[in-house]
């Protein structure tokens, strides 16, 4: 029977203490509320991308951008976690129900499934920078304000 990708991960023989404890801190991060999150980053921590950024980019109104109410029973699957020095890379899928609003998107009440990847930069045990991607092409087709095309018309 295979491992779980985290116990696979903190197993690598290849990876040095730090690297291990880096894995740590960044799992310990993921698992708290981000209002909690603070005491594991440096004084003035903001990541330098955010997972949808680009719906940040068109979003309309004064309206919250991602809070916790957007996606109120979310939960993460962590598909692949690797460190290297002091940086941790991870994949993970997004669940969860859109049931508040989303960069200004109301909230629809569909479910949705969503990868994300995120980089950590670890500097004296505390996370000095991250970069978060998400496929925000697949969030907003599954949310049905992006119509899926199926096939293209070839013109004639």
């Amino acid at each position: 029977m295979a491992l779980p990708i985290l116990e696979q991960a903190l197993r690598d023989p290849t990876l040095t203490q730090q690297e291990r404890s880096n894995i740590q801190l960044v799992l310990r991060f993921r698992a708290l509320p981000f209002r909690d999150r603070a005491a594991y980053t440096v004084e003035g921590f903001r990541p330098a991308r955010m997972g949808m950024a680009n719906l940040a980019d068109i979003k309309t109104g004064d309206g919250p951008n991602y809070t916790a109410d957007s996606i109120p029973d979310r939960e993460d699957e962590i598909l692949d976690i690797i460190a290297h020095g002091d940086r941790v890379w991870a994949t993970w899928l997004i669940r969860g129900t859109h049931s508040g609003s989303l960069y200004g998107i109301p909230p629809t009440g569909r479910k949705v499934e969503v990868l994300e990847v995120g980089q950590w930069r670890i500097r004296d045990g505390l996370i000095a920078e991250a970069w978060f991607f998400v496929d925000e092409l697949a969030l907003v087709r599954q949310l049905g304000i992006w119509p899926r095309t199926g096939t293209t018309e070839k013109e004639h």
